[in-house]
């Protein structure tokens, strides 16, 4: 004979199971009704197909209408885009940056420094051209370009060379 103690600890076991398969059968309807909404008609897929092969090539690219402009020396309108670019909330969209190209490595960024001398900036890929023909390290240059998704989850902006305005050359500011 068992415990009332024993009977209540399965009571509340069987009453714990099944509030975890009601729950798991909510995620699951919740999780397919989104892939749903997410779903492309065929139409939207051959637009957004034409769409990415057309962000492919840059050199015939118009970035005239310009989504985000960032003004040279403003570090908090660039940290606050720097950090949108980086969580993919800027894909697709068209940002021109006034700033100091910063070539620490391997990869070519364009930066603002704040006040203390911190810096925030993105990376930037000139299509078309070889990275030895970048500007290079502290030159000031407007750039204009896509947000675009370089590998999974990593962002940058792509432009064409018509895109790349040369204000002062790092030994111009020098002096």
């Amino acid at each position: 004979m068992q415990s009332k103690s024993t009977n209540k600890n399965m009571i509340i076991g069987i009453t714990v199971a099944a509030i975890a398969v009601i729950a798991i059968i909510i995620g699951v309807v919740i999780a397919m009704t989104n892939a749903n909404k997410n779903s492309f008609s065929d139409a939207e897929l051959e637009e957004e197909v034409e769409t990415s092969q057309v962000e492919e090539n840059t050199e015939n690219a118009d970035f005239s209408n310009i989504d985000v402009s960032v003004a040279y020396g403003d570090y908090d309108t660039m940290y606050a885009q720097a950090k949108a670019i980086q969580n993919g909330e800027m894909l697709g969209k068209i940002i021109s940056i006034d700033g100091i190209v910063s070539h620490p490595m391997s990869k070519y960024s364009i930066v603002e420094k704040d006040e203390n001398g911190s810096s925030i900036g993105t990376e930037f890929i000139i299509e078309g051209v070889e990275e030895d023909s970048y500007p290079q390290d502290g030159d000031h240059v407007v750039i204009t370009g896509e947000v675009v998704e370089k590998e999974p989850l990593y962002f940058v902006i792509k432009t064409a060379p018509g895109y790349v305005e040369m204000i002062e050359t790092a030994s111009e500011i020098e002096e």
